[in-house]
């Protein structure tokens, strides 16, 4: 190979790569102003039923799968939860949804588990998920495995009604879509749903 044929190869290898270079990262920039693609899937099985109040366990475990139940402390408080893992957008999430329990049951529970603040998630018999079908789901919560660019959530679900300040960083709410989502150091961490306007 002569050097003048060589230097048209290189320079057509070059063009080809800086042209690769361009079209992944056109690519990923159009990605990441993409809304997230669990939204409109799950709107009419979760999203709505939720914003409404009526999304039971039930109805929760039909469209995610069984999960597993777990006792946890939130806020020095007993709380009855079941985790789901949701495959979205490239990435795994965790779902966690918090059971609307009456005070009776969450005193069953209490005794049951042995329960005592600030104790640690504690495993909860699959059994019992079945016996608290019916039970309303009051919050559910998505945890994105890698923290999303804000501009994600604004693809998503458009401007914040309101931002207000937090401990660590701030709170978008979203008042009309009953939504709550974490936003710290220029990153979205959670996504929460059951907001109730008083």
């Amino acid at each position: 190979m002569n050097a003048r044929l060589g230097l048209r190869v290189g320079t057509l290898l070059a063009v080809i790569l800086l042209t690769l270079i361009a079209l992944d990262r056109w690519r990923a920039q159009q990605e990441a102003t993409q809304p997230l693609g669990w939204k409109p899937q799950y709107q009419g099985s979760l999203w709505t039923p939720m914003r409404n109040g009526s999304l039971t366990l039930e109805q929760l475990m039909l469209v995610l799968g069984e999960g597993s139940l777990w006792m946890i402390s939130a806020d020095g408080e007993p709380r009855l939860v079941t985790r789901h893992l949701l495959e979205s957008d490239g990435q795994q999430w965790q779902v966690q949804a918090s059971i609307e329990l009456d005070p009776q049951q969450t005193e069953s529970l209490v005794r049951a588990q042995a329960w005592y603040a600030d104790m640690p998630d504690q495993p909860v018999a699959a059994e019992v998920g079945k016996a608290l079908g019916q039970y309303p789901i009051a919050r559910l919560s998505l945890i994105p495995e890698q923290p999303l660019k804000p501009v994600r959530i604004t693809a998503t679900f458009g401007n914040p009604d309101w931002q207000m300040p937090v401990e660590q960083g701030e709170a978008w709410i979203y008042g009309r879509e009953g939504v709550v989502v974490s936003v710290a150091d220029e990153q979205a961490w959670s996504i929460m749903f059951g907001l109730r306007q008083e």
